[in-house]
């Protein structure tokens, strides 16, 4: 499948009003499709009508209160204006919300409003929306589709594209979900100008991990545009986030049900997500504990010899720079992270594996093995002792 390429034309305010026939469009897998450009949400509704319409009889708008807010009741009145039969559920905003006991809300207003498997389900928010009403439509009558708009930097480069869709639980998080592709996701980067300063660069923790993994050039233009891209210039962030984009997309492309290549965008999560389940209080957002994660999984592939210290520094130097915290909360106890981390759904026979990053925008094809001993021993040293 051809490479996707950054349409390089500067974004003056004439391009920025391009509609959906001409905005950036990048294939996943499965006849997934995003597209991606300024100004799109204006014609998400005329663009719904005009590809499912003769398919779907009822549209299920889910989003969380504070971006139904914003954006929620002009959704819901296009979709009403080209004529389509479009209910609304709004969630709490937060990750608490995406859990069993709001998911059988979600399906209960569905079935409610007599949702059959003509159904589709239109996510508009951030992770925590896209994850929760994914999952729905996954599980819905055995099944319904689901498009995505997300409003998030995070949920545009990462968790929107792919189609993994999840719930947390008690021992974890993202442990019960399902694999269920987006027909389409829109993403217009003008929906994320309502973000705070530490939303946005959350979302930049993603775009940096990919650069890390896969994509030395991207890696680069975020070393040398972090001022620009924080300040949500128009043309550095929309090439971040198409670059970003077209990178996952890539992996999915290859490997859709993670048995392999798709895996490695988990680099960060082992010990990220120990962090982001046991963190006292709703200061550190994912993308942080990623980040945070980020840099100790660099440290342990150090000292099993697989990453050179000055690749480390660099790309510690380039979270900083986004304003990432790098350094694990000091009252989270060892054990409790190993044992978030032994429940990793990347692990396999029994294993706490991690990806593997041997240079910047390199790293092996799978997760490696990792000596629970070496991680244990590394994490006690951040302790102090």
């Amino acid at each position: 499948r051809p490479r996707a390429t950054f349409d390089p034309l500067p974004l003056t305010q004439s391009k920025l009003a391009r509609d959906m026939e001409t905005a950036r469009s990048i294939p996943v897998t499965g006849g997934s499709t995003v597209m991606v450009g300024p100004g799109l949400f204006k014609d998400i509704p005329e663009h719904i009508g005009k590809r499912f319409s003769s398919k779907i009889s009822k549209f299920v708008i889910v989003s969380d209160e504070t971006v139904y807010s914003l954006y929620g009741e002009q959704l819901l009145k296009g979709c009403k204006d080209q004529g389509l039969d479009t209910i609304a559920f709004q969630i709490k905003p937060g990750e608490k919300s995406k859990c069993r006991a709001v998911k059988a809300q979600v399906e209960d207003f569905m079935l409610e409003n007599r949702c059959l498997r003509d159904t589709l389900v239109v996510a508009l928010g951030g992770g925590v929306v896209g994850d929760l009403a994914g999952f729905v439509a996954a599980t819905y009558l055995r099944g319904v589709p689901v498009v995505q708009i997300p409003t998030s930097v995070m949920a545009m480069v990462d968790s929107s594209v792919g189609g993994k869709t999840a719930i947390n639980v008690p021992s974890g998080k993202n442990l019960i979900g399902a694999f269920h592709q987006p027909r389409v996701v829109y993403a217009d980067m003008y929906l994320l100008k309502s973000l705070t300063e530490k939303q946005v660069k959350e979302g930049l923790a993603e775009a940096v991990k990919m650069g890390c993994i896969r994509n030395l050039k991207l890696f680069e233009y975020m070393e040398a545009n972090a001022e620009k891209i924080m300040k949500q210039d128009p043309e550095a962030l929309a090439e971040v986030i198409f670059t970003a984009i077209s990178g996952k997309a890539e992996v999915v492309a290859q490997d859709e049900k993670e048995k392999g290549v798709r895996s490695t965008l988990n680099f960060g999560h082992t010990i990220g997500h120990a962090v982001e389940a046991l963190k006292k209080k709703e200061t550190l957002y994912h993308g942080e504990c990623v980040a945070i994660g980020m840099v100790h999984e660099m440290a342990v592939l150090v000292d099993m010899k697989k990453l050179h210290e000055k690749d480390v520094v660099r790309i510690t130097k380039c979270l900083k720079a986004y304003g990432l915290p790098t350094e694990i909360p000091a009252e989270l106890k060892v054990e409790d992270m190993m044992h978030k981390m032994r429940i990793d759904k990347k692990n396999k026979n029994g294993k706490i594996r991690m990806t593997c990053v041997t240079g910047i925008g390199k790293s092996e094809p799978d997760p490696i093995p990792i000596d629970e001993n070496l991680v244990s021993k590394y994490l006690q040293s951040t302790r102090g002792g």
